[in-house]
């Protein structure tokens, strides 16, 4: 009876240390960076949306996906810089193992941006808009060097991809627009659709793009990568921000809120986003689509 007594001790023992493990693993293998940004610097030229009040939301979204609040890098307005944010990533991919799961959140204005290293047949790179980044190209003063160009933002999101491995999973989202309407004044409170980019091309200069060549050399080398994409919309339309309960938020983030689920099968979370997207409203016009990417053969849930 007393060696029973102790072989079921040591059963339990066992089992609550793998149980142990487990936990750890499920509590440590998710990973994310949120950025967002509504309030730019007056002389950069951008107006003021409401991507600082995506993060909440999103990081909330997280939150009840399992996602530790310790794993979740946040930045958020003044903080959301191009160095800040190009850190976050380069710390997280040394922190990152093989099987990890990373989601990757922009809340910002986007902009389409003149190529450089001639990589687009329609001769625009698009980018993302963070704090430091001018809206016009300025000589001697701004030249884009703070723009997170596709590009670039590829390059990060592959050194992700590579840190995870096969087994690992990447997301990312970004509710910006590379084509807004740049007529309809500062996106404030009283806006009825807020929008989030410009339709002014950031245009670079012959001159300055030679200068400016050596910059991208890697982006032409660079690999062909896998992860889950979801743009607010296509390169060609608008992103309008949608009124929420709390103020004005954006339109994907509102819509991935509202139905991010763990073990959601990718094509899932699209139709119920979708459906989302057509009963929201809208200004009169052209619609807003959501833009969705997934490896060709990828066949598996979100996470």
């Amino acid at each position: 009876m007393r060696k029973l007594f102790f072989t079921i001790i040591s059963v339990l023992s066992l089992m609550l240390l793998l149980y142990g493990r487990a936990g750890a693993m499920t509590a440590d293998d998710r990973y994310a960076i949120v950025a967002g940004i509504g309030n730019y610097p007056p002389e950069s030229g951008w107006s003021r949306i409401h991507g600082d009040r995506d993060v909440k939301i999103v990081t909330e979204m997280l939150l009840k996906n399992g996602f530790p609040e310790d794993n979740i890098f946040v930045l958020v307005d003044s903080a959301a810089t191009k160095s800040a944010i190009e850190a976050a990533f380069r710390e997280l991919a040394g922190t990152l193992s093989e099987g990890d799961i990373v989601y990757v959140h922009f809340s910002a204005h986007g902009q389409q941006v003149t190529d450089i290293d001639g990589d687009e047949p329609d001769g625009l790179d698009e980018a993302v808009i963070p704090y430091d980044a001018g809206k016009t190209y300025i000589e001697g003063v701004y030249h884009g060097e703070n723009h997170i160009v596709d590009d670039e933002l590829n390059i990060w999101l592959a050194s992700l991809r590579k840190a995870v491995g096969e087994s690992g999973q990447v997301i990312v989202a970004v509710d910006a627009c590379h084509s807004g309407d740049s007529t309809r004044g500062d996106a404030d409170e009283d806006s009825l659709y807020p929008v989030r980019g410009t339709s002014d091309v950031f245009r670079i200069p012959e001159s300055r793009r030679q200068a400016l060549a050596g910059q991208v050399d890697g982006h032409r080398n660079r690999k062909d990568v896998e992860w889950i994409s979801l743009g607010a919309c296509r390169s060609y339309q608008n992103n309008f921000e949608v009124l929420s309960a709390d103020g004005y938020c954006g339109r994907l983030t509102w819509a991935l809120s509202e139905t991010l689920e763990q073990g959601m099968d990718f094509q899932d979370l699209v139709d119920r986003i979708e459906k989302i997207y057509e009963a929201l409203p809208m200004p009169p016009g052209p619609p807003q689509n959501l833009e969705a990417e997934a490896p060709e053969d990828w066949n598996g849930t979100i996470f």
